[in-house]
């Protein structure tokens, strides 16, 4: 009976963050897709375009670390109901907006809103998900990411036939975003603060259990070093940009250079995310089966690699549905979960929230950069070809990174044990 309980807390839990990445990422693929019709609104240029995508990311990216500190100090669950509510403003000012200028601050501020979520949803997964179920429950959560991408895709394009335009979707948005606060108060468990209150049943809890199950796979305390998290955080960065690309850009560059017009510009880029979202579980609970997740990474990012650099080669819409399958399959959503149960196992306890934050904020910083790049690369070379196959070999860079990580993770956990064993011998 205790064992059901523990099953149903926190499968309920990853469900419910699964809706969290949903409603993010349709904020964020909403834009991509109503890009044009925000161009044509104001007259904006590519280069400015890109500037407003990136824009959203600013915000993100800086506060990435403080608002793993706040996690660490006040508790996850409470940083995430602040974070959506920021989100909700953020949309809703967007809606409200009448110039340019104005629209670009309403997306600093809502990126502001979603800088809570990373850190402070893993660090509640570490704590509450089973080790042996993590890589697989990390995965069911990242899923939503992929479904919300395709959301917002489609409610970008097909929400702009109502009165209100392409600001519609950010109405739904918003409204959606508020209404998320109180599923998360309802479902979402703040294992850290039961942790605070001494004298009371909950130290016997399953989230005591897995907390503590969590404190030991960390391995030590000060956990294996800067090495390790940047050489993750590098392939993290790799990783993000291409993926990145694809969602600030994609629906813009197959109806404005690709010439695929209507909600067709909009159908295709699904393909990628809806392919993703499945891709993703299986990938994580097969990583789980195995009790080993790299061979996930060898085998995902080569494809995808060779899928992103082969996007401006496909010449007719089935083509292009073929190749954006493939990157589903294999790409950023397959490659997170592998990542950041590594990083995740692997820090320190007392400080897991402010570690996963650092380990975003590489993240955060190619979403800065991807959207602006490219944007200014098409302006300044009228192709954007060269983006797809700089973020090809990206993928390459990003697998020799995180091998190398691996390999320091390695020599830290063989001095760890050879430190005990020295311990022991001394006693």
């Amino acid at each position: 009976m205790q064992k059901e309980m523990r099953k149903n807390t926190w499968m309920a839990g990853v469900i419910v963050l699964s809706l969290g990445w949903l409603l993010l990422y349709a904020t964020r693929t909403a834009l991509s897709s109503a890009l044009k019709e925000i161009g044509d609104y104001w007259g904006l240029s590519e280069g400015y375009l890109g500037f407003l995508s990136s824009s959203f990311f600013v915000s993100y990216m800086l506060l990435q670390i403080p608002s793993g500190v706040l996690a660490d100090r006040f508790g996850s669950r409470k940083m995430i109901i602040v974070g959506f509510g920021v989100q909700a403003v953020g949309l809703l000012l967007g809606v409200l907006a009448r110039n340019p200028i104005q629209f670009l601050m309403a997306r600093i501020f809502t990126g502001a809103g979603q800088a809570t979520y990373f850190a402070c949803q893993q660090a509640i997964l570490s704590f509450t998900l089973p080790p042996e179920r993590r890589a697989g429950g990390v995965a069911v959560t990242t899923a939503g990411a992929g479904i919300g991408s395709a959301v917002g895709f489609l409610l970008g394009k097909f929400l702009s036939a109502f009165s209100l335009g392409w600001k519609m979707p950010f109405v739904v948005l918003g409204l959606l975003s508020a209404a998320f606060i109180f599923v998360v108060l309802a479902a979402v468990p703040e294992p850290r603060a039961k942790a605070r209150v001494s004298g009371t049943p909950a130290t016997n809890s399953a989230v005591q259990q897995a907390e503590r199950q969590a404190d030991r796979a960390a391995g030590s305390k000060t956990g294996p070093g800067w090495g390790f998290l940047a050489c993750l955080a590098f392939s993290h960065f790799l990783t993000m940009y291409g993926f990145y690309l694809m969602l600030t850009w994609l629906p813009y560059y197959l109806e404005t250079v690709r010439g695929l017009k209507g909600g067709l510009s909009a159908v295709i880029p699904v393909v990628m995310p809806l392919i993703m979202a499945p891709a993703t579980i299986l990938w994580g609970f097969a990583a789980d089966r195995r009790k080993s997740r790299d061979f996930v990474l060898w085998i995902a990012l080569p494809v995808a690699a060779l899928a992103t650099a082969a996007i401006p080669f496909m010449s007719t819409p089935v083509s292009l549905a073929a190749v954006l399958a493939l990157y589903g399959a294999t790409g950023k959503l397959v490659i997170d979960p592998i990542l950041v149960s590594a990083i995740s196992e692997n820090a320190p306890a007392q400080t897991r929230g402010t570690t996963l934050a650092t380990f975003n904020s590489a993240a955060s910083l190619a979403m800065v950069i991807a959207p602006s790049a490219t944007g200014l690369m098409a302006q300044w070379l009228g192709s954007f070809d060269v983006s797809f196959y700089m973020a090809g070999l990206f993928h390459l860079i990003a697998l020799v990174s995180f091998a190398q990580g691996m390999r320091i993770l390695a020599r830290s956990k063989a001095r760890d044990a050879g430190v005990g064993k020295q311990a022991v011998a001394g006693d």
